[in-house]
Formats: structure tokens, sequence, C-alpha cells
């Protein structure tokens, strides 16, 4: 798998790959990664079809999902370091 070109993004780290007849392109953002593979094809041969792929409804699919996995990857991580319960509010100590 090789590197043929990353496309712009403000947020997103976009990188597309080459690899047997295959395009795969992979969103980064904030620690998490998603990849997507499109089949070469006659309509979708060079980095320049890729670019017409990744456009704004694609974009917001992606970042939508991100959503979702933060989400996820915040739940996992709390199974280590759950948040901690309310303690009570009223600053007096309990009587035996």
């Amino acid at each position: 798998m090789r590197i043929i070109g990353r496309i712009p993004h403000p947020t997103l780290q976009i990188t597309v790959f080459a690899n047997d007849g295959r395009f795969p392109v992979q969103f980064e953002t904030s620690g998490l990664s998603q990849i997507y593979r499109f089949r070469k094809s006659e309509e979708l041969k060079s980095l320049a079809d890729v670019q017409k792929l990744v456009n704004k409804d694609l974009i917001k699919t992606v970042l939508d999902q991100f959503s979702v996995m933060r989400a996820a990857h915040s739940r996992a991580l709390n199974t280590f370091a759950p948040p901690e319960a309310p303690t009570d509010t009223d600053g007096l100590p309990d009587i035996i």
C-alpha cells in the first residue's frame, strides 16, 4: 500500500492510498481513524477521481461517525476510571 496523495481539510487528515485494485481513503482526527475502500474502475482510476468522491456529503457522514466513535471511546475508558458518584451536598458529616 502506498500513499498517492492527501486531501486538504481544516479538521481532518485525509490520506489516499493505492493498494491491490483499490483506493483506501483514511480519515483521521483526535486519535481516531476511519478507512473507506473504493475499487478501481474505469470511472475511478486516479487521485483526482477519488477527490471527487470525498465531497461534502461523505465528509459530513465521516464527521458524524467520528462523533459516535468518540462517545464509544469515552464510555470504554470509563471502565477504568468511572465518573465519580455525587457526594453528600449538605457538607455535614454522617452521624453513626
